[in-house]
């Protein structure tokens, strides 16, 4: 029997970015956040060493430290973790490279490293949006495995995989997977929510790696990652 007692209308919902604080966050787990963009470290590591062996021996020796040692994220004064990361990171691998050539680096070398835009840079910056959208996939999934008739990593996976399918074509593909019907308007109404959430997954992800988490920053930092494309119709 249907509950007769009537319910609040849900709130207008805010602006993702309205919905941001603007303080640092707090990240319980430094050290399995840093471990998060292990990938990103090593890509990083690779663009600046360049020799395979060293390279993985650096970014080894890296995350060894990272996890014996710890990391604080109370250090980064300001701005971006990933930049306070990056930092450190590219330390390591440029005295490593002091250390093997047994003389300082030359100035022209030193400089290619840490230009912006350098193929170090892109490499890390391309690595990071990598595994922060694995991380945000990883969460949905999670989403859907916790909550009751929700299918938002199943939908959008299946329409990220095949975007010019109808939504005729994959509500049958699901239903086929999931062993019972699924109709083409509910997977549609599934995906748009599914999209919402993805997005804001994203911005919670991004938050957490910002100082001073105002709504301009979260925006810049979506601009710089290339992920405002995921996020745009929701902000």
């Amino acid at each position: 029997m249907n509950d007769p007692t009537p319910r609040p209308m849900d709130p207008t919902p805010k602006s993702l970015l309205e919905q941001i604080s603007t303080c640092w966050p707090m990240i319980h787990n430094p050290v399995q956040f840093v471990m998060r963009y292990a990938r990103a470290i090593q890509k990083y590591v690779a663009a600046i060493v360049r020799d395979p062996h060293d390279a993985e021996e650096v970014a080894q020796d890296f995350l060894v430290q990272v996890f014996d040692k710890g990391f604080c994220p109370e250090n980064v004064s300001r701005g971006r973790f990933r930049d306070y990361l990056k930092s450190a990171v590219r330390y390591v691998a440029i005295s490593h490279l002091r250390k093997r050539r047994s003389s300082e680096l030359s100035e022209e070398m030193l400089s290619s490293i840490i230009q912006p835009n350098s193929e170090a840079d892109r490499a890390w910056s391309h690595e990071w949006h990598d595994c922060l959208l694995e991380r945000v996939w990883q969460s949905l999934e999670l989403h859907q495995q916790q909550t009751p008739d929700n299918l938002y990593y199943s939908v959008l996976r299946q329409h990220t995989n095949n975007p010019k399918a109808s939504s005729d074509e994959h509500a049958a593909r699901l239903s086929e997977q999931l062993g019972r019907p699924v109709r083409a308007d509910a997977f549609r109404q599934q995906l748009r929510r599914a999209r919402k959430h993805f997005a804001k997954l994203i911005v919670a992800e991004v938050r957490q790696t910002l100082q001073d988490a105002t709504g301009d920053a979260v925006e810049q930092e979506l601009i710089d990652l290339d992920l405002m494309p995921f996020v745009r119709e929701f902000l």
